[in-house]
């Protein structure tokens, strides 16, 4: 295999190995900041199945407890503190804290995406070059290989030339003839 040969290939696998480490690496993860590490964390949690399946069971077993009556609708089986107004404008506030908070974890996430897209695109732009550079490496190839075929061409042509001489000259040519050897022909 020739060093051209080799060289993208090897490239790319480079690429490819330099691709896990970059989006997955632990390096990456440890320069991030903790606020970072941690979004991607609950972010990725957050988008598994287990998690989606499970608060969808929970909003379907919570609907059918009120549907069937089996939790009276109007809370009578709360504490009377948990449902009272001064305890709903402290459970108001953390509610819309955490939706503050998941609004910045969504913020994380999303940059996240836009880190791992960048990365995607610088690898693909480095692939794209290695195969400009592989095209540009055919193309001289080819044009070698086509050169070398005109200059087959003209000195077969030659030969024929100097056979069609000496068989006017009456000499024997070919395999048959005294002297010369029977697999240059």
């Amino acid at each position: 295999m020739t060093r051209m040969q080799a060289g993208p290939l090897h490239s790319l696998e480079e690429a490819h190995t330099s691709d896990r480490g970059t989006i997955h690496g632990e390096d990456q993860e440890r320069s991030m900041p903790i606020f970072q590490r941690i979004a991607d964390k609950v972010s990725y949690g957050m988008g598994t199945p287990v998690n989606i399946a499970v608060w969808i069971l929970l909003v379907v077993v919570w609907t059918v407890l009120f549907a069937t009556q089996l939790v009276p609708a109007n809370g009578s089986f709360l504490p009377s503190w948990f449902t009272s107004t001064g305890y709903n404008f402290p459970l108001n506030l953390v509610t819309t804290v955490a939706e503050l908070y998941i609004g910045f974890l969504v913020g994380a996430s999303a940059n996240r995406s836009e880190r791992n897209l960048e990365a995607t695109l610088a690898r693909i732009d480095q692939q794209e070059k290695q195969i400009r550079a592989v095209e540009g490496s055919l193309s001289a190839a080819l044009m070698e290989n086509t050169q070398l075929t005109k200059a087959v061409k003209m000195n077969t042509d030659l030969l024929q030339e100097i056979r069609d001489q000496v068989r006017t000259r009456g000499e024997p040519v070919g395999p048959n003839a005294e002297g010369i050897d029977p697999e240059m022909f």
